[in-house]
């Protein structure tokens, strides 16, 4: 069986490649702008469907972008982050404020247990539907929840640590959170496009 490419792998390979540190200080300045952020999305999309179909680690350069296709893209994408991302987190935060106050806050933070679940696996679910889109560029391929469910359900493991490692360094950096998201979301998308290729070295 083939091994399977290792985050720290993956992050070696992203940092190594030349000229990145200004296309992401670009991307994660646009992130902090609301209105703006949506451009920054569209990029990511843009990496996203570069990657497949080229399977280079390198960011595309921002002169080359079409800015109305990166408005458009980036709308797709955060309908998606709202689908998948932002409702799951607000059902896991309401759930957790219900168990809080139904156990008058004897649980203490074991009581927010519903919003940990979520915030695990909604970034997973979100990849999925990501990468569903990207096969068609197709919304209704992201979608179909029943087989992005067991997309996830069969490929949740390799997923586990960069999840962890995004939302710690995303809550680390709360200040600088524009940044942090846009790397965090590269460095996700690159290492969930890797996980599908069938040559990575």
């Amino acid at each position: 069986m083939e091994a399977m490419p290792s985050l720290e792998a993956v992050c070696t390979r992203l940092l190594s490649r030349p000229g990145w540190i200004p296309k992401v200080l670009l991307g994660g300045g646009l992130s902090f702008i609301p209105g703006l952020n949506i451009f920054a999305l569209g990029y990511l999309l843009i990496y996203g469907r570069r990657l497949r179909r080229s399977q280079s680690l390198d960011l595309p350069e921002w002169s080359e972008m079409n800015w109305p296709e990166l408005f458009l893209g980036g709308l797709r994408v955060f309908a998606l982050l709202v689908l998948f991302v932002g409702l799951p987190l607000i059902l896991g935060w309401i759930l957790s404020l219900v168990l809080y106050f139904l156990t008058f806050g004897l649980l203490g933070v074991v009581a927010y247990l519903p919003l940990a679940i979520t915030g695990f696996f909604a970034p997973m679910f979100f990849l999925s539907a990501f990468m569903a889109y990207l096969k068609n560029e197709e919304f209704q391929d992201a979608l179909q929840f029943r087989r992005i469910t067991q997309q996830v359900i069969h490929g949740w493991k390799p997923l586990a640590l960069p999840i962890v490692a995004f939302w710690g360094i995303f809550l680390l950096a709360l200040p600088i959170y524009g940044l942090s998201f846009f790397i965090g979301a590269w460095i996700l998308i690159a290492y969930a496009s890797v996980l599908r290729m069938k040559n990575f070295s």
